[in-house]
């Protein structure tokens, strides 16, 4: 199984988010902070905000900052948020336009249910205090300028 990209971008800008817990983001500040693009960026704060996991505040005080504390952001939950197909081979799909001669007797497809079923169960173990419990490395990681809030314009 192999995650998209969305979903790496989306783990990365909750643990900035949360080892910077007063710092107000920027779509163009994750995209530097992240080393993504902003378009892509911008799609996927757009879905942790839909979903709940940031939210954001316009205006000069404004700002992208997380909604809940990481202890409660549980990554199995925003993988399944965030990945919008789990289908390991072809049969796990629904709209496969032609079905598989092998379908009525494969005990492939059985297996590879259990093991996905296995990989989402220890994600679903873990919650982003878990992740991010190198604060200090994260934020040196990114660069100095992470640590510091946005500065207000006059």
């Amino acid at each position: 199984m192999k995650l998209t990209g969305m979903t790496d971008v989306a783990v990365r800008i909750l643990m900035l988010m949360a080892v910077n817990r007063n710092d107000k983001w920027t779509i163009d500040r994750l995209s530097e902070a992240t080393n993504t693009g902003r378009p892509q960026v911008a799609k996927v704060v757009q879905i942790l905000n839909r979903k709940g996991y940031i939210k954001s505040r316009r205006g000069r005080l404004g700002g992208l900052m997380l909604a809940h504390a990481p202890a409660s952001i549980n990554i199995g939950k925003l993988i399944r948020t965030v990945e919008d197909n789990f289908a390991l081979v072809e049969c796990f799909s629904c709209n496969t336009t032609k079905s598989c001669p092998l379908a009525g007797v494969c005990r492939f497809r059985g297996k590879l249910k259990g093991a996905l079923d296995s990989f989402m169960g220890e994600l679903d173990s873990i919650f982003l205090t878990q992740i991010i419990e190198n604060a200090e490395e994260i934020k040196t990681s990114v660069g100095a300028d992470t640590d510091r809030t946005l500065k207000l314009s006059a």
